[in-house]
């Protein structure tokens, strides 16, 4: 597994972090493709009537079919609940009838002359997307995590969520490791600088460097998962895509209980969560946690 995983070439993403999705931002991941809505090629004008004060609705109908009749349209009804308002259409009634464009004229000329028309509009086929999820992420599909296809329910439940436009907008989550290489496509336009440092080199920029044994990449799977970008037609997406992603690089080197409480509120005005996916050995024998400074 670690073979096949190349952080500099994608993010695969196998966990997710669901503290991240605090729900103060607005975006949305995405939209199915989007269809016209309506009857493609046939004729229709929405009509607005003066509405006289103590008019019936009987009286208003009767107006209408005189007013369609005289445009060569048929009277399909009321729009709705609106008064006064009504939908006009062009039925062709034989073999021989007027072309579409002498229609047209003959019922804007009509409509523009009557002295009961407020308002008209040929009605047009409207473009409109469904606002749910859909991304071009090419390894999205395979997020069973995210959102689990073959087996529903089996995952985090996390798109409910990001359909009512919590993706961690507005949050900055710093990823406490052994770097982050904040240079990949899926966190570049996430990457917070400004809440980000390398307290192994003393200097302001967490790009791992990378051993011979695993080549530091797990910081950057961390921040991969938080914080992939969605919708950029690349690897994956994070769980909290919207939010912004700093790095902390601390594990690469000699590690003391006062480097880890700097760690923990380095740039704290600016970083909201603080994601340390790592501790004292899991040997089943070592019992440790954070000492004095870092409590």
């Amino acid at each position: 597994m670690e073979a096949a995983l190349r952080a500099h070439t994608c993010l695969w993403l196998a966990l997710a972090w669901v503290p991240l999705l605090v729900p103060n931002g607005l975006v949305y991941g995405g939209a199915e493709p989007c269809r016209a809505a309506g009857r493609p090629g046939e004729l229709t004008w929405a009509v607005h009537l003066a509405v006289p004060e103590g008019s019936s609705e009987q009286e208003l109908d009767r107006q209408a079919e005189a007013l369609a009749e005289a445009a060569g349209l048929a009277n399909v009804g009321r729009i709705g609940e609106l008064r006064g308002h009504y939908l006009f259409s062009y039925r062709p009634r034989g073999p021989v009838e007027p072309g579409l464009e002498d229609v047209q004229q003959l019922a804007e000329a009509v409509f523009a002359h009557h002295d009961s028309v407020r308002w008209h509009a040929e009605q047009r086929l409207l473009k409109r997307c469904k606002r749910s999820l859909h991304f071009n992420d090419p390894k999205f599909p395979q997020q069973w995590h995210l959102s689990n296809r073959k087996s529903p329910g089996m995952d985090i439940n996390v798109t409910g969520v990001w359909e009512r436009n919590v993706t961690g907008q507005g949050v900055t989550v710093v990823v406490v490791d052994d770097g982050v290489e904040h240079t990949i496509k899926d966190i570049q336009p996430n990457y917070s600088p400004e809440g980000s440092y390398d307290l192994n080199s003393n200097d302001p920029d967490p790009m791992p460097h990378p051993d011979e044994e695993n080549g530091n990449h797990h910081g950057t799977r961390c921040a991969g998962e938080i914080a992939a970008v969605s919708n950029n037609s690349f690897c994956a997406v994070g769980v909290a895509y919207g939010s912004r992603i700093a790095g902390i690089r601390v594990l690469d080197g000699p590690l003391t209980d006062s480097m880890e409480a700097i760690a923990f509120n380095k740039h704290y005005q600016i970083n909201d969560i603080y994601s340390c996916s790592w501790g004292p050995d899991d040997d089943g024998k070592t019992v440790d946690g954070p000492h004095q400074l870092g409590k």
